[in-house]
């Protein structure tokens, strides 16, 4: 069995995959297998792929049968994988070619299931700025939290993750190497979310386990005008800027594998502060989706309602915070008024 397993989650993603097919044949460490799961792409995506990698019998590939969605098509790619270690490479983005070999190193000497390193970026034609200045912004960030040190504590990341918890603690799956038996263990990436599919599974990872980190560029993450990022901020922004954090901040309030974030000497925060949040949040989401014209009826895909109504079928959770959460509200509410009469 290989080493490590290249996973290479493709749709309709031509136009980059000459490079990046070309960085992964580069690199120093050469013991890895690299498996292409294609979800049904229209534009000839495998078959290119296919004749990037003639010749070279470490390339594996899989045309899923029905479409699976990026979350998916991301948990399938696992699955199919028989290395040791998991190392994804999208189809924009490109690898360093000692990126492999020092991730892994880093990885071993510090006896850590997961590392990631830092990430460059390639801005295409017609990035907003806000978007460019979120990605740089993010990456200081990154410096911020960490100080370029080679061990990341779990506690560390529990600190972190407690006052954020919406907040990528790693960047883009590209930048990560993830030990296979982790997904075993703590489940794979969540498919109710579509923005901070990642965000929600570094946090798992890294408050269990904490990381090791390489600050250097060994990965460049592409932006572009029709890239999932770009797409969900411009068409999904509640779901993306809402619902995802939501899920997030639910699963950290109730989920068995996120049991050490709940731990108030570390955090100074309680199990209940934590609910209770979550709660006020659910019902502030709540009140938004019913604001939907014509909510009773607004069932077509992309409305707020519709949303709402997807992520309550994932995590039936937390319709059922919405009743206490509204009571928090009116609480909260109360005690400004009656704050504001003392004075």
């Amino acid at each position: 069995m290989p080493v490590i397993s290249v996973c290479v989650p493709t749709y309709n993603g031509r136009d980059h995959l000459a490079e990046c097919i070309g960085s992964i044949r580069s690199q120093t460490f050469t013991d890895f297998e690299v498996v292409v799961c294609d979800d049904q792409s229209s534009d000839g995506t495998l078959d290119l792929a296919r004749q990037l990698a003639e010749g070279d019998e470490r390339f594996r590939f899989i045309a899923n049968p029905l479409r699976l969605g990026l979350v998916g098509n991301w948990n399938n790619c696992v699955n199919q994988a028989r290395g040791e270690w998991i190392k994804f490479v999208f189809q924009d983005d490109t690898i360093a070619p000692s990126c492999l070999e020092t991730l892994l190193a880093v990885c071993q000497r510090h006896g850590k299931p997961f590392g990631f390193c830092e990430r460059g970026f390639i801005f295409e034609d017609g990035t907003p700025e806000t978007l460019r200045g979120w990605f740089l912004g993010h990456k200081q960030r990154i410096h911020a939290d960490y100080n370029a040190s080679p061990v990341i504590t779990p506690e560390q990341a529990i600190r972190i993750a407690v006052q954020e918890s919406s907040h990528n603690l790693v960047g883009e799956p590209t930048v990560t190497l993830i030990k296979k038996s982790l997904f075993r263990e703590i489940g794979g990436f969540d498919e109710a979310l579509i923005q901070l599919c990642d965000s929600e599974f570094w946090c798992r990872v890294m408050i269990n386990y904490g990381a090791a980190f390489v600050p250097e560029s060994l990965a460049a993450f592409r932006i572009h005008a029709n890239a999932a990022t770009a797409l969900n901020h411009r068409e999904r922004t509640f779901r993306g800027r809402v619902l995802d954090p939501l899920i997030i901040q639910y699963r950290i309030a109730f989920a068995p594998q996120f049991k050490r974030i709940r731990n108030p000497n570390i955090t100074g925060r309680t199990t209940l502060s934590l609910r209770a949040e979550c709660a006020f949040n659910a019902a502030d989401a709540w009140r938004q989706a019913r604001k939907t014209p014509n909510a009773a009826t607004a069932t077509s895909p992309g409305t707020m309602l519709a949303e709402w109504n997807a992520v309550k079928s994932r995590y039936p959770g937390l319709q059922f915070l919405v009743g206490p959460g509204l009571i928090i509200k009116l609480g909260r509410k109360l005690k400004s008024i009656f704050t504001r009469i003392a004075a």
